[in-house]
């Protein structure tokens, strides 16, 4: 099944990493040197900032790819192959229309750029410690409005039974925009036609690769585009059940680093 893959995405949180956020840096640097030697290219997918993720995988950037901020931005090798930005026009409606709608639960919402993630001073401080395990440089400011950075995406939270109900109120009132879960409390807003499969494509189209040579590792809702663009998706066993259907296979848990020790298993093949 993996004989022709040539490219290996992985999605983050809840797939590669622990419960912790980490991973095990002797592994993979294991495993990126037989990669190498086969030719096979390691790709991380998150909705994370890159920000986050060059600090994460510090000692990998020059040999990885970075799908981050749900596809707003790739980068290869250390190099940025494409980004999109949102307008101060376009991020600023936004954050009114999310504290407009029923499904929101306060002003927990954070706006991720190039140099920043910013968050509203008046934020709960719980927010604000819970979002700084994953995005890095965190400011609080007073407002959106004077914003001195190129804004990639919001994300915001809301309580877990209204997550769906949230992503759906927002899509329906603003078509230029897509909103996704994340987690089982958070949705990252990108604009539409952004996402991780539309990051895969066109990482995919600079590398002279076909969704043939790709296998993918997702759980969430964000991550669908993605496994379903790779000829191979993969889930853990905490994956969303649409998630789970969708997969050609399902592999343990998380938390027992199952995504590593499957690649671990492809080189051995």
């Amino acid at each position: 099944m993996t004989e022709k893959i040539r490219l290996i995405a992985t999605d983050m949180d809840g797939t590669f990493l622990d419960a912790s956020g980490q991973f095990d840096h002797q592994r993979l640097d294991d495993l990126l040197k037989k990669f190498e030697a086969k030719n096979l290219i390691f790709t991380i997918a998150s909705g994370r900032s890159l920000l986050t993720l060059e600090k994460l995988f510090k000692d990998f950037t020059d040999r990885i790819a970075i799908i981050a901020e749900n596809g707003s931005l790739i980068q290869y090798k250390n190099q940025v192959l494409f980004e999109q930005l949102m307008t101060p026009s376009q991020y600023l409606d936004l954050t009114a229309k999310i504290l407009e709608n029923p499904y929101n639960q306060g002003v927990e919402l954070l706006l991720s750029g190039k140099k920043a993630a910013y968050i509203l001073a008046e934020s709960p401080q719980s927010y604000i410690d819970f979002m700084k395990g994953y995005y890095e440089n965190i400011q609080l400011v007073e407002n959106f409005e004077q914003l001195d950075d190129d804004i990639f995406k919001i994300t915001t939270q809301f309580p877990a039974e209204y997550v769906r109900k949230g992503a759906a109120w927002l899509n329906e009132r603003l078509p230029h925009i897509q909103a996704v879960t994340t987690g089982f409390e958070s949705i990252d807003i990108i604009l539409r036609g952004a996402n991780k499969g539309f990051g895969l494509s066109h990482l995919c189209q600079v590398l002279k690769l076909k969704s043939e040579h790709v296998l993918a590792f997702g759980d969430n809702l964000n991550d669908f585009e993605m496994m379903d663009f790779a000829d191979v998706a993969i889930a853990p066993e905490n994956a969303r059940a649409e998630i789970k259907e969708l997969a050609d296979e399902v592999i343990p848990h998380h938390q027992e680093q199952s995504v590593i020790t499957y690649m671990e298993g492809m080189i051995k093949e």
